[in-house]
């Protein structure tokens, strides 16, 4: 039931991948960087310019890399985001192996991870981020980890790729988080040196980006954020998506607090967990904050099925009935909900047919742009690229300079201005704003 719940959510992010349009504001904005990685021009911008890049520099070498060989960035990285996903699924199988023994129980964790994440998070499956392909990194080091340290061995290589890891994406915090303190837990005064090691091995990294890129990687790691409740509280409602699997694997580790498995999801789902929500309270943090959290929970719901008969509800009805309801449950979850896009993309020539439209629009757009003269500051930075614009204003930075007080709004428009940008502002249908409704769409005969 997982398995085709989750090759049906992935027929959505896998067809709108091919077309050219922006289905999340910072594509165009890794496609740049990644061109610019590619042909050895400047990373990271200086303090003054009007661009920043608060990114590590690894994933756009490597997909710029990859882009000269396979074509645009944009398409590229796309690609690798669904690979990525698949090599998470694997690595949650591999991991719950590890911890329980179960290759069953590794599977339904894999597949409902695929399942949520291509249902519920279409903002980066199947798009030029970093995220996705930083999890995969971090998920392999998680499995290196969890098979040395069963066999005995050190952990000075996991850790080490799990640096590695960081400077792919730097939040991704939960795996490292989880494994320095397993180490510290289970095997006391002999942490330090792996500890220290992975220390030494990520200020050396540091190091290497000073030396290569100047101060101006320092300042743009450290760019200006604004950070408040109201920012938390505008993602925390995104939980409700894994909030019934966090409880069903609550109620089975409760009830197994000695166990292994059950001691190290829970280390690992509430590093998930807080760094999810410390990253929330930043401006401009969506829902990769959550990724690592996913990922735990995968692992988590795999050990949890496959011993799902030490829970309280296990040991009542048994184990066969309880795997059944807690599948259905995780099932009915990720159907409930009344955007569907790939209902639609299967059973509406309306919707495809509007999201076709978005592509002839942007194409449109496209020669707009390509035809004025001098630099121009696109709302839609795919637009502006595929124009063979370069890039010149990065919105997101403005808007936190604005926001901190750095900054005013009359400010920004003086700078744009005194430089003799032009602002071009997409139109609506170049965008991710079709009607994914299910229950709108049935109501309306035209859209069938």
């Amino acid at each position: 039931m997982l398995a085709v719940l989750a090759l049906y959510f992935l027929a959505w992010p896998i067809w709108r991948a091919q077309l050219l349009l922006e289905i999340w504001p910072t594509e165009g904005w890794n496609a740049y960087l990644q061109d610019a990685a590619a042909q050895g021009r400047p990373l990271y911008p200086t303090i003054d310019a009007l661009t920043a890049n608060n990114y590590p520099p690894l994933s756009f070498y490597v997909v710029g890399a990859l882009g000269k060989v396979f074509g645009d960035n944009l398409f590229v990285g796309r690609a690798v985001s669904i690979v990525a996903l698949l090599c998470v699924a694997v690595e949650i199988f591999y991991a719950v192996r590890i911890l329980v023994g179960s290759p069953v129980g590794g599977l339904v964790g894999a597949t409902w991870y695929v399942a949520i994440m291509a249902r519920n998070s279409t903002a980066y499956i199947g798009v030029n981020d970093p995220q996705l392909a930083g999890e995969a990194i971090m998920g392999a080091a998680l499995v290196w980890f969890l098979a040395r340290d069963r066999a005995g061995k050190s952990s000075y290589l996991p850790l080490l790729l799990m640096v590695v890891g960081g400077f792919w994406k730097h939040n991704l915090l939960a795996i490292p988080m989880t494994a320095v303190t397993w180490l510290a837990i289970n095997t006391g005064r002999q942490a330090v040196f792996p500890i220290l090691f992975s220390g030494l091995a990520c200020l050396t990294g540091l190091g290497i980006c000073v030396a290569s890129f100047g101060s101006d990687f320092i300042w743009n790691m450290l760019a200006n954020r604004h950070y408040a409740w109201a920012n938390l509280l505008t993602n925390v409602g995104h939980l409700q998506w894994s909030a019934l699997a966090l409880v069903i694997w609550a109620g089975w580790a409760l009830y197994n607090p000695a166990s292994r498995a059950a001691r190290f999801t829970t280390l690992h789902i509430g590093f998930g967990l807080f760094a999810c929500i410390m990253q929330w309270f930043g401006h401009g943090v969506s829902g990769n904050a959550e990724f690592d959290l996913i990922l735990a929970l995968g692992i988590g719901i795999g050990v949890t099925f496959a011993r799902i008969e030490k829970s309280w509800l296990g040991q009542r009805i048994g184990a066969a009935k309880t795997r059944h309801l807690m599948t259905a449950a995780l099932a009915l979850r990720l159907l409930m909900a009344d955007r569907q896009e790939t209902a639609l993309l299967i059973l509406s020539p309306h919707f495809r047919s509007t999201v076709q439209d978005a592509e002839r629009a942007s194409l449109q757009e496209i020669a707009v742009v390509a035809a004025m003269i001098g630099d121009v500051a696109c709302s839609n930075k795919v637009i502006c690229r595929a124009a063979g614009k370069p890039f010149v204003v990065d919105e997101f930075k403005m808007e936190e300079l604005v926001a901190t007080g750095r900054a005013t709004e009359k400010d920004v428009s003086a700078s744009i201005k005194s430089r003799g940008i032009t602002v071009f502002d997409s139109g609506p249908r170049t965008r991710d704003s079709w009607n994914t409704s299910l229950k709108w769409a049935m109501r309306s005969s035209a859209t069938f």
